[in-house]
């Protein structure tokens, strides 16, 4: 008996790969969705707090081109309204014992900066629905096969064309075009060496990836009433790379009013594994956030911790369709590959793989210049 053949399979069911699972879904319901977790969403999965539902870490939509192409790109998916409008709100910092504007890092800039850019307009996209809703809302647009619990392990190719994908080590299936949404890096591990030249590998297997550290906090009482993003930096005295928070609206609870905050900064991927080095940075995150608020962590009410690995960074030229070179029915839709970051990065790259297959829905079709 044959083998039975998806139409699509697609790697990953984050933000992009919900994405491209919810449009192709208007053409066919013969799709496989890969997820090596029990639950949809990667990053981007709600999260349950005193003050109620958070995002997964730190969320934030500058207004410029890019995000409001990556939120129309969206709203045509789930036929929603997510742009509620813009509001402008220049990033703060705390220098000389008081919050100011940030103007910028002159001869300071961190390595990570790239990550951190997105995140430093003066004007903000208001939305009507959160980031930790999106997931769910595509999920329920997609009309195919749902495999969590499956690693993919390895592409098998085959004449230029992905034969089989394996997944977890063992169990094997078919797809005629297979979208990749996962790091970069792994890659170097499923394509096979025969098809990915040495050279190829060893540039993917060095591609810097930031991982985020994410820091969410519940004050026992409300801190401030600006919802800016603070961007905040070591004292003259003490070295300490920044990190980028907010605080959301105060919230009427049972255990009085309470205010969230959410904390990142970034560390190189190598160096994650190291719990001494992890710690050392999430105590600089914490000084750095009592220099500016020194009551933040009285009677805290819950400190959540959060690692993203591999949040951004990644170099991988592609042919024009956005297949990966050599392979004609493997489409790269990781958001790594956009010049933009994150949520937008996640989108952009989705819709410029659909537009590639032929589904682009959006009346002003776009095109991204490569990173």
């Amino acid at each position: 008996m044959s083998q039975h053949v998806y139409d699509y399979v697609i790697v990953g069911s984050g933000l992009s790969g919900l994405a491209c699972a919810a449009r192709l879904s208007r053409e066919t319901s013969n799709i496989a969705l890969l997820e090596s977790q029990e639950q949809i969403g990667g990053i981007n999965r709600p999260i349950s707090f005193p003050v109620g539902t958070i995002n997964n870490g730190l969320r934030s939509m500058p207004d410029n081109e890019l995000n409001r192409k990556a939120l129309l790109f969206l709203e045509e998916l789930l036929g929603l309204k997510i742009i509620a409008g813009t509001k402008h709100q220049p990033p703060m910092t705390f220098e000389e014992g008081q919050l100011k504007e940030f103007v910028g890092f002159g001869d300071r800039s961190p390595e990570f900066y790239e990550q951190l850019r997105p995140f430093l307009g003066a004007d903000h996209l208001q939305l009507n629905l959160e980031p930790y809703a999106w997931p769910q809302l595509l999920f329920e647009k997609f009309k195919g096969q749902f495999l969590p619990r499956s690693y993919a392990t390895r592409f098998q190719i085959e004449n230029e064309n992905v034969h089989q994908i394996t997944i977890n080590g063992a169990k094997t299936i078919r797809a005629a075009n297979v979208i990749y949404t996962g790091p970069l890096r792994s890659l170097a591990t499923l394509v096979p060496s025969e098809v990915l030249s040495a050279r190829a590998r060893q540039k993917l297997s060095k591609n810097i990836s930031w991982t985020a550290l994410c820091l969410d906090l519940c004050h026992a009482q409300p801190q401030t009433e600006s919802e800016a993003l603070h961007l905040l930096m070591g004292s003259g005295q003490e070295e300490a790379e920044p990190c980028l928070g907010r605080f959301l609206s105060p919230v009427q609870t049972d255990k009085g009013l309470l205010q969230t905050s959410q904390w990142m900064t970034f560390l190189d991927e190598e160096v994650t594994e190291d719990s001494e080095i992890v710690g050392t940075a999430l105590k600089k995150i914490k000084r750095q956030i009592k220099r500016a608020y020194p009551e933040a962590f009285e009677g805290l009410v819950r400190e959540r911790i959060m690692v993203a690995p591999a949040f951004g960074g990644g170099e991988l030229k592609l042919s024009a369709d956005q297949s990966f070179p050599e392979v004609k029915n493997l489409w790269i839709a990781s958001a790594a590959l956009s010049p933009e970051r994150g949520l937008a990065g996640a989108l952009l790259q989705s819709h410029l793989v659909m537009a590639s297959l032929g589904f682009s829905d959006q009346q002003a079709h776009f095109e991204m210049a490569s990173p």
